[in-house]
């Protein structure tokens, strides 16, 4: 069973319904490329907090919905990730085999940090008191190049495929981002290699200024 928009929208609905307050996240991964038109359906919803308790009363409504409720908390993550990333940004990981994931942040996504991103995001949706941003393509392109799984590398490639990038907003984001911490940023530049591996559609001036960051 996947996500795909109708049972997202529905998902993220039932939450919103029953927050006692606004809370604010950001849209990344996955779901995002679903409300970019790029993906039909995805295995998780990735969503990042500001506030813990914000996080905690999402958790708990997750729990109490009808296909949720035979979830758990899951204590380990169900895929590989450099632990360099884990010390910041390690998710809050709800569902089980049979059923939709939610991978859900606090801040930091596999050690970056997301405020920024979450600032910067122009595109925005409400469900009831949910208020989810959703991140830009370029900040998308980032955040996979950073976590570099073999789903985000397959995702990188078809994010740039079909839709325009503007890599001056790419390049610039990960040279501030470097200034702050360059660690997320290597991993990035080595993402983009790999992708370039399968199918050149990072442009070489992309990767040369930097590669020249280091």
């Amino acid at each position: 069973m996947q996500f795909d928009k109708e049972l997202l929208d529905s998902v993220l609905s039932y939450i919103g319904e029953r927050l006692n307050h606004e809370v604010e996240g950001l849209l990344i991964g996955g779901n995002a490329m679903i409300y970019y038109g790029l993906r039909g359906q995805t295995k998780d919803s990735d969503l990042v907090f500001f506030d813990r308790r914000d996080l905690t009363g999402v958790i708990q409504i997750i729990l109490s919905h009808p296909i949720f409720r035979k979830g758990r908390i899951m204590k380990e993550l169900p895929y590989k990730i450099n632990p360099e990333l884990l010390k910041k940004g390690e998710p809050t990981v709800v569902g089980n085999k049979d059923i939709p994931r939610f991978d859900l942040f606090y801040k930091f996504v596999f050690g970056v940090d997301a405020k920024r991103i979450f600032e910067s995001a122009s595109r925005s949706i409400r469900f009831g008191l949910l208020k989810l941003r959703i991140a830009e393509i370029e900040h998308l392109i980032f955040l996979k190049a950073v976590s570099a799984r073999p789903v985000d590398l397959d995702d990188i490639v078809r994010i740039c495929k079909e839709l325009k990038i503007d890599w001056k907003v790419f390049t610039d984001f990960t040279k501030s981002y470097h200034k702050i911490d360059a660690r997320p940023v290597w991993f990035a530049l080595g993402s983009l290699y790999d992708v370039n591996k399968k199918e050149k559609v990072i442009p070489s001036d992309v990767i040369r200024k930097i590669q020249n960051l280091f």
